[in-house]
Order: structure tokens, then sequence, then C-alpha cells
């Protein structure tokens, strides 16, 4: 284990950098806003560590979410850097996923500050939780999920 300190001296500016640009669609590579400095930047060696591990260590939720009566939406980001097949494992198995929502333009940080993203995330999440109709097509469908993984969209 090593300290904050010398975990950050021990990344460098790359290191961060493609950590951050993953997070991001490649078409804004020129735009995306800068993380790797002291002042935007901090990171812990050991949690990440120990985020990994308790992620490989944990059984699937994916059969407890078949238990769920909560109304959920599932939300993609079109340039994540997630793969697609935890984001549809969800939707197969959860019958509380009643929309499914591709944020086109986005990767894994959908508020990123970048044009109307954060106004387009926070309409997907307010027309959800208002019942009213989803600003975005419903899409992938359970029935549409072999497509949509076929199809790398």
């Amino acid at each position: 284990m090593i300290g904050q300190a010398e975990g950050d001296n021990a990344f460098t500016a790359a290191d961060l950098g493609s950590d951050t640009a993953s997070a991001y669609c490649a078409r804004d590579a020129q735009r995306i806003p800068t993380e790797d400095t002291a002042r935007t930047f901090s990171f812990s060696p050991a949690a990440s560590l120990r985020v990994q591990q308790t992620i490989k260590d944990s059984p699937s939720i994916t059969r407890r979410l078949g238990q769920s009566r909560v109304p959920a939406m599932l939300m993609i980001a079109e340039c994540s850097s997630q793969v697609r097949r935890w984001a549809t494992e969800i939707l197969a198995h959860d019958p509380a996923v009643r929309r499914t929502q591709v944020m086109p333009g986005v990767g894994h940080h959908m508020w990123n500050g970048l044009d109307d993203n954060n106004a387009r995330a926070a309409a997907v999440v307010t027309a959800f939780l208002r019942d009213k109709p989803a600003p975005l097509p419903n899409h992938p469908t359970r029935d549409g999920i072999p497509a949509f993984l076929r199809d790398h969209k």
C-alpha cells in the first residue's frame, strides 16, 4: 500500500489523461475538461484496487434485481467505457426497468459540461421521475438487446 501523495506522484499526466479520456467520446478529445492537475485530480491507488477487487469478488446483483418492484430507468452512454453487456444484463433481468435511454454524444461522464449534455441528461431523468414521455426513444428494449449488442450502437 502506498500513500496518496506517493500515488499521485507515480502517475503521469498521460496516465491521468487517458483515464479521463475514456469517459468521453473520441470526437471530444480536444474539449475534455482538465482533470489531471493537482487542483482537479485526486487518485487513491488503494481505493481503486479495493473497488476493482470488490467487483471481482461480489456476486452479480442481476438475479436480485429481478425481484425489484421499484420503477427504474437505465441510461447508457453512447461512448461509455463500460461494457455494454453489463447494462443489457440489467435490462434483461430487471422487470422494474421501465425505460432505457441511450444518450448520444456522451461518454461515461454523462454530466460533463460539454454542449447541452447536462441539460439532455437532466431532461431524461426529469421526464422519467415525472412519468412523462421520454425525450429519446426507449432503446434498446429487452427484445432488442441482441441487435443492440451486435450493431455496437
